[in-house]
């Protein structure tokens, strides 16, 4: 985007950008944004968007006509559950076990449960993939503890950093033992994403399009267009239709089968 040509504004209801990292990555996000001329306003809140105008929570309005409007998330509604079960965001509210609250049979983990026992994390840990992958390992092997009446292993989330792309060459990653920003953690954040992908030649074949898109600042490898769909002529069904053409090595019953395929 060619400086000056338009304004881009951040507005984030927050007091700091990246609320679950640390403070240098929240003040690098701020800087490096700033740089890139990005308009921030930070305490402030969207209410609406009415006639190409985007309603502040200040009273102020901005005139525009793209709005990319992010609400966080929110669980999806589970039913059966009485509502003193949920906490905030609709999550399913969990003891030490990733257990619903007052069941015996019940389990929720990921993004849709909230477990605020945990000293480290009282408002629940973050929602993020680690989390979720670590509490569905714990809970397959609490489920064969269940089943042989044996105690069960309470939740110890194990934190292996947070990570947050910014820009081209630019990103931050708070890592258990330091903090990395800039072209390192923008490398590093790449690196990362490559491994959970399965298969060494899905690796190197998308090692090699990021490579080449980084490269020519091609943005085609990140969009998934619809090819344009065809029109072909109506055919006329009360017509007749030979049946096809085959070589005689194939059997006869392939070649009718064929035939009323075509039919």
């Amino acid at each position: 985007i060619t400086p000056g040509t338009f304004g881009i504004y951040l507005i984030e209801a927050a007091p700091v950008l990246l609320g679950p990292m640390s403070p240098k990555a929240q003040q690098e996000a701020l800087s490096v944004l700033t740089k890139l001329g990005v308009k921030i306003m930070l305490k402030t809140a969207v209410k609406d968007y009415v006639d190409e105008k985007v309603l502040l929570g200040n009273g102020e309005t901005i005139a525009t006509k793209a709005l990319i409007w992010t609400s966080g998330v929110i669980g999806t509604e589970v039913k059966g559950l009485s509502p003193d079960k949920f906490g905030r965001s609709r999550r399913i509210i969990v003891d030490e076990y990733n257990k619903a609250k007052d069941s015996t049979n019940i389990f929720a983990i990921g993004d849709i449960s909230l477990n605020t026992l945990d000293k480290r994390y009282p408002v629940g840990h973050p929602q993020l993939a680690q989390v979720a992958i670590q509490q569905g390992k714990l809970l397959a092997e609490n489920l064969k503890r269940l089943e042989e009446n044996r105690e069960l292993k309470p939740f110890v989330y194990d934190d292996k950093g947070s990570m947050a792309i910014i820009s081209k060459y630019k990103a931050v990653a708070d890592l258990p033992k330091m903090f990395v920003k800039g072209f390192p953690a923008w490398f590093v954040w790449l690196f990362i994403h490559l491994l959970p992908i399965a298969g060494f030649r899905n690796k190197v074949n998308l090692a090699l399009s990021w490579m080449w898109s980084f490269i020519t600042d091609d943005p085609t490898l990140r969009l998934i267009i619809r090819p344009q769909r065809k029109e072909f002529p109506e055919e006329d069904h009360s017509k007749p239709v030979d049946p096809p053409v085959i070589k005689e090595k194939f059997p006869k019953r392939e070649v009718e089968s064929a035939a009323s395929i075509r039919r």
